[in-house]
């Protein structure tokens, strides 16, 4: 027998569950080739339900022209030969966006915020060529606001475009309406790559027209191989440097940048020296919200930087009229309100630059007048909504503050904090070497109070008074100021000064200046506020003396007058000099106002009415020793500050003149002598210590009127 062969088992069945996970990672397996396949080839079956859906979303027609390509997965992105955006008939523009060449870049996770109603952002977006028309209308709408018919009515509002990580075209222009931030910009970029081009002649070259509110712009930018436009503020700290020059103006002013930048709208990033000159630094700040005073043409030198919202400005040269300044400031814009910060030194700041900014004329001819016809004390209102503007915090050292007369002498080393809170101006720890003496205190002004508050508290130590006015010369002859000479020339010269014999005194007045000024006043002007002022005022002068014949002609003592004419002029050695005045809503008075010399005690009455601008003043005399031929009387100080005008008191006079006629005729000429003749005396009490002193202002005692020295010197020789 044959052996029986052997029979193949039958092949074994799939079970259910193996089919299906069979059939299912074939699915996977053709689903996963599609992606790829579509990934690879860009999705070409998407092309039109990509347009018709983008449409549908955005509210206006949109159109993918010639070559398409969709990247869903990898780095997601639309790549797109023509890319063309509609906009709604209503903002009257051709279109949104029309671009050639364009590579769209986002990611998931922003446009799923985006449906939940954030800002859109995209990640890239770059352009061959670009036209766009962006328009946002008085009643808040904008054209961009895409499938976002509705929005609020704001002035402040940001313009709410799409953010971007990056905007880079190659050229193109973009324009730009905003009737709400009162915006009209133009940008024009033109690309110069190629292989024929290089150096200079390469990169791109972009325009910048139009206005920022009051602002006019007109700037050229050149810059290397990309133009980088926008940037998102997170994705601006790793954006490339591009090397970059702006030229052109910004309002009246010239701007020249030349640096580097990684953005230029949007959230800038750049760093760069920077040259910016024009007629005034409120022309540019005004319209960026930034509060500058009103001052002549400037010009200004240094390095600009930008990043994060803050702009750091290093200042090596400012020449501000003849102010010459430089400075480290910082201008923060992450905070509200914005702030700035930093120092500001300066060899020279020139007091009459800054006039405008206090209220008072600049020294430009075309500069208006800021008092009214008739007065003197300046009346042009303070700028006070800008000081809410912002905020600031800047350390000041000025090596002279020029008062642009020389009836003055400057200010040496001048050092001050100045701050800005919520309207609030301060100018703190401030303290300045003026003709070797010393001012310190502080000043505020509150723009918050109605109408404005203003508050002032300083202390004078050790001023020389020939030195600090010198328009009390007596020469011809300019003098050396004060703050020149060193501390031991200035005391030799008033003790020489004091010592009388021949020295001829060069000074109607000088010594040793000290007091305190507490005062406060509220206004819109420096007039309104020395209208309104309140206050002690205490000033008194050490080792210090008086001219000779200043002393006779207050007295009308004319035998001494004469005989100081024939000798000539000599200093006058003063006991003392004392003056403590009261504000009281805009009329000083002085509780005690005396002025005591070897040779008389003059003694001064009344009123000056800062509200109206009126003196009234009495002024007496009393001399010390006799005098043979004296017409002794109070003299008046009336008429205005601008006008003051000089008289006397013709009623005592007039009796003694009528009884030295009556006594010439009656007895003989030598007899109408006898009214005329002065007796003189001399007082054992210091007069600066107790004349009116129950009636003077609580406030801090005013230093000693005079040294014991002082009190002890003889009268000079006659």
């Amino acid at each position: 027998m044959h052996p029986t062969a052997a029979t193949p088992p039958p092949p074994a069945r799939l079970t259910r569950r193996a089919r299906v996970a069979w059939a299912v990672g074939g699915v996977v397996g053709l689903l996963v080739l599609g992606v790829v396949w579509g990934e690879v080839s860009g999705w070409p079956v998407l092309r039109q339900p990509l347009e018709r859906a983008v449409a549908r979303g955005a509210g206006v027609p949109v159109q993918l022209e010639g070559d398409v390509k969709l990247h869903l997965l990898w780095r997601p992105r639309l790549e797109v030969d023509h890319l063309h955006i509609a906009s709604d008939d209503r903002f009257k523009v051709p279109h949104l966006l029309d671009a050639r060449r364009v590579t769209l870049s986002w990611t998931w996770g922003d446009v799923w915020r985006w449906r939940q109603g954030e800002q859109l952002r995209v990640q890239a977006l770059r352009a061959g060529e670009l036209d766009a028309h962006l328009v946002r209308l008085a009643d808040g709408g904008a054209n961009w606001q895409l499938g976002a018919p509705d929005a609020p009515k704001d002035p402040d509002a940001p313009l709410a475009l799409p953010r971007f990580g990056s905007l880079v075209m190659d050229q193109g222009r973009i324009t730009l309406n905003d009737a709400l931030q009162d915006v009209a910009l133009k940008v024009a970029v033109q690309g110069r790559e190629g292989d024929a081009l290089q150096g200079a002649a390469s990169g791109y070259v972009a325009t910048f027209s139009g206005r920022y509110q009051a602002l006019p712009l007109k700037l050229e930018v050149q810059a290397g191989s990309t133009l980088p436009l926008l940037q998102d503020a997170n994705a601006t700290a790793a954006a490339p440097w591009v090397p970059m020059r702006v030229e052109g103006t910004v309002g009246s002013s010239r701007l020249l940048f030349d640096g580097q930048a990684a953005a230029l709208l949007g959230t800038p990033r750049l760093e760069g020296k920077l040259q910016f000159k024009g007629r005034s630094l409120a022309d540019v700040g005004d319209p960026l919200g930034i509060t500058l005073p009103r001052t002549p043409p400037f010009d200004l030198r240094g390095t600009l930087a930008h990043e994060g919202g803050a702009w750091r400005l290093q200042a090596s040269s400012a020449v501000i009229g003849s102010s010459r300044l430089a400075g480290d400031l910082l201008f923060d814009q992450r905070v509200t309100p914005a702030k700035l910060s930093g120092r500001l030194t300066g060899s020279k700041l020139a007091f009459a630059d800054l006039g405008p900014a206090i209220g008072t004329r600049g020294p430009a001819a075309t500069e208006p007048a800021a008092t009214a016809p008739g007065r003197v004390l300046p009346q042009r209102r303070f700028d006070l909504p800008s000081l809410k503007a912002m905020d600031a915090d800047v350390q000041v050292n000025i090596d002279e503050v020029d008062f642009g007369t020389p009836a003055m002498a400057p200010m040496k080393a001048l050092q001050t904090r100045v701050q800005l809170d919520g309207g609030v101006l301060r100018l703190g720890a401030l303290q300045a070497t003026v003709s070797g003496g010393s001012i310190k205190g502080s000043t505020q002004l509150d723009a918050n109070a109605s109408p404005a508050a203003w508050a002032a508290e300083l202390d004078f130590t050790g001023i020389d008074m020939a030195g600090w006015v010198p328009g009390m010369s007596t020469n011809d002859a300019p003098t050396t100021p004060a703050a020149a000479k060193g501390a031991a020339t200035l005391k030799r010269e008033r003790n020489q000064a004091r010592q009388g014999g021949d020295q001829v005194v060069k000074s109607y007045l000088t010594g040793q200046l000290f007091g305190r000024v507490n005062v406060r006043g509220a206004g819109r002007s420096t007039g309104e506020i020395l209208a309104s002022l309140d206050g002690p005022v205490q000033l008194s002068l050490r080792d210090g003396t008086l001219s000779h014949l200043a002393t006779e002609a207050m007295g009308l003592d004319v035998a001494e007058s004469l005989g100081v004419l024939i000798r000539g002029d000599q200093p006058l050695p003063l006991r003392c000099a004392r003056f403590d005045m009261v504000a009281r809503n805009g009329v000083v008075t002085p509780t005690l106002a005396v002025i005591d010399s070897v040779d008389s005690t003059i003694r001064i009455t009344g009123q000056v009415s800062l509200r109206d601008e009126s003196l009234a003043l009495r002024v007496v005399t009393r001399s010390h020793d006799w005098s043979p031929l004296s017409l002794r009387t109070p003299v008046t100080v009336t008429g205005s500050l601008g006008q003051p005008q000089v008289g006397i008191e013709a009623r005592g006079l007039v009796g003694r003149v009528l009884g030295a006629i009556a006594l010439g005729a009656a007895v003989g000429p030598a007899a109408a002598l006898l009214p005329l003749i002065e007796q003189g005396s001399t007082s054992a009490v210091d007069p600066c210590t107790v004349a009116a002193a129950p009636a003077q202002a609580p406030a801090k005692p005013a230093a000693p009127a005079a040294s014991a020295e002082g009190r002890s010197l003889q009268p000079p020789r006659r």
